[in-house]
């Protein structure tokens, strides 16, 4: 009975080990048996998960937005203005700018902006690119490199655009840009066909 306690499936294989492993003896993935939710230590073992519910996160975002305040429907003449969220539900889910920030001194959204999106087309373009970057990303630098590159890159990029003066902001693009050059340098740095095919 107590060697069944002492037993787990690794988060990455789902082969039985013993839970004092120090590395999975089948694909030798680190502290298997750490004392973490399944769910966290099944990202941990397979970073690439975590891009869906980050897509989730950004999609419950947007349906929120869209509850609070008058839905902009646009048209023929501006698709890009479909099903888009009024500046008064953007501003009280998190969107930043100049006057959120300095007027409002609500720092905090530059980190909450990179879960708002303008329109429908606006979220679809942004979830299809983290979907493709998020998971090339996440698989190459580790699930906590890849949210600290994902968080700060859209920090600094909204923090950017509020120094220049824009007075509202949201969006995943700055993080996504992030995403993009860390990919770039590491493709750059590691050089060879892996390399070279990170880059394309």
């Amino acid at each position: 009975m107590s060697e069944k306690r002492n037993s787990m499936l690794c988060p990455r294989c789902r082969k039985l080990i013993s839970r004092d492993e120090k590395v999975c003896p089948y694909c030798g993935v680190k502290s298997p048996g750490r004392r973490l939710p399944d769910l966290l230590a099944r990202w941990s073992a397979t970073p690439g998960e975590i891009v869906r519910p980050l897509i989730i996160v950004n999609v419950i975002f947007y349906i929120i937005t869209l509850l609070i305040a008058p839905i902009h429907f646009g048209g023929l003449h501006n698709p890009l203005s479909f099903l888009a969220p009024g500046n008064r539900s953007m501003l009280i889910m998190g969107a930043t700018g100049a006057m959120p920030v300095f007027q409002l001194q609500r720092w905090w959204t530059l980190l909450s902006a990179s879960f708002l999106h303008g329109s429908l087309l606006h979220l679809m373009f942004n979830m299809v690119a983290l979907n493709q970057l998020g998971r090339l990303s996440a698989e190459i630098f580790g699930l906590h490199r890849f949210l600290i590159i994902y968080i700060v890159s859209g920090i600094i990029g909204f923090y950017l655009s509020t120094l220049a003066g824009i007075m509202l902001t949201i969006g995943a693009s700055a993080s996504l840009c992030g995403l993009i050059g860390a990919l770039l340098y590491y493709g750059k740095s590691r050089g060879g066909e892996f390399g070279s095919m990170v880059i394309q």
